[in-house]
């Protein structure tokens, strides 16, 4: 009897040190609150850190649209008589501006005494686009989305392209081509497709060259009404894809008006350099317009982020002399650091250090505001 009292004890006494290892190991691991902790026991000594209030970040804005790749157009030039070119002032691939001088064209002694019976076709051309993008540019500037100084400049066009057809149909009534003729640039371009070579003969309708991007494709968005503020002629952009990304700038930019639908727009986008031969028009594409624009955000230095293994992103605010851990959602990172889209008040005080050994809950002395 007194030999099993004797092991009750051994077993009692290792029970209950055994018990006293797993308290001490649970409160030293957290794993058990402070407040199941006899009181006789001193709390954990507060955490020295640093905190910052909630900053902020310029952040450019950026308008970003799903639209697709289209055929980049071209304006084609055509030989108004039959002749040879005496001068062709042009190569393959260059860009030219507007009133460029292209080629000089000798008319053959058959078009010098042939009565022309109707003004050139490629100044009829020039005209009917000129007044197509006069009626789509007018609609911009009644909504106020360009300035009159670009809705000038359109109107002017428009009135060279005229009086040049009005001057043809008076050399046509006239009766006959007199002599070598200069054809200049009708708009800013890349020469594609040049075919005037020096001394060649070349009949009236014939294509000389064509001015265009000097790619196979463009690429084209739309916008809505409040974009215009934005996204002007020139505007910079970025295209991406099938897995490719490539510059450009906005060229130009068109009203699509439905019945009893709010106005959208069509931005036709040039790219800065000859694409690979795997886009093709009608791709899909992602549009990143950079408006040169930027807006005020709030931010928190990158290093006081914290992630989980699920991807979700903490900080550490300090809040009546507690660590709170606080679930956050985060944009753009800008040098040292990031955007908050969500998650923060205004008036939040992150923690910026100990954040290794920092836990929820902890009782934290904020010794210095960075």
């Amino acid at each position: 009897m007194k030999k099993l009292t004797r092991n009750s004890r051994l077993l009692l006494t290792l029970m209950v040190l055994v018990c006293a290892a797993a308290l001490l190991l649970a409160v030293s691991s957290k794993q058990l609150p402070t407040g199941l902790w006899p009181r006789q026991i001193s709390p954990q000594a507060p955490v020295n850190l640093t905190a910052i209030p909630l900053g902020t970040i310029n952040k450019p804005i950026q308008v970003t649209r799903t639209g697709s790749l289209e055929s980049a157009a071209s304006v084609p030039i055509h030989a108004a008589f039959s002749g040879h070119p005496s001068e062709v002032y042009v190569t393959e691939g260059q860009a030219i501006k507007a009133g460029q001088p292209l080629l000089k064209l000798q008319p053959s002694p058959s078009a010098v005494t042939q009565q022309a019976a109707v003004p050139s076709q490629q100044l009829q051309t020039n005209y009917d686009n000129a007044l197509k993008e006069y009626d789509r540019y007018q609609k911009l500037y009644e909504i106020g989305a360009i300035p009159r100084r670009q809705m000038e400049s359109i109107t002017a066009k428009l009135q060279e392209a005229k009086e040049r057809l009005a001057a043809a149909g008076t050399q046509s009534a006239g009766g006959s081509i007199t002599g070598p003729t200069t054809i200049t640039a009708p708009i800013d371009g890349i020469v594609t497709g040049l075919a005037a070579v020096p001394a060649k003969e070349v009949q009236a309708g014939q294509l000389l060259l064509a001015l265009g991007s000097g790619q196979e494709v463009g690429a084209v968005v739309q916008l809505e009404q409040k974009d215009l503020y934005l996204v002007q002629l020139g505007t910079p952009v970025i295209v991406e894809a099938a897995q490719q990304t490539i510059v450009g700038q906005v060229a130009s930019i068109y009203p699509q008006v439905e019945a009893k639908q709010n106005p959208v727009f069509l931005a036709h986008i040039k790219l800065a350099s000859k694409p690979a031969e795997s886009l093709k028009a009608g791709m899909p594409a992602t549009i990143h317009i950079n408006t040169g624009e930027t807006a005020v955000v709030p931010a928190v230095p990158t290093a006081s982020i914290l992630q989980d293994s699920q991807g979700q992103t903490y900080v550490y605010l300090a809040v009546n002399g507690k660590a709170v851990l606080q679930q956050i959602s985060v944009g753009k990172t800008m040098d040292d650091f990031t955007e908050i889209t969500s998650g923060l008040p205004a008036e939040s005080l992150v923690i910026t250090s100990s954040l290794d050994s920092l836990r929820d809950g902890d009782t934290i002395t904020v010794i210095q505001h960075q």
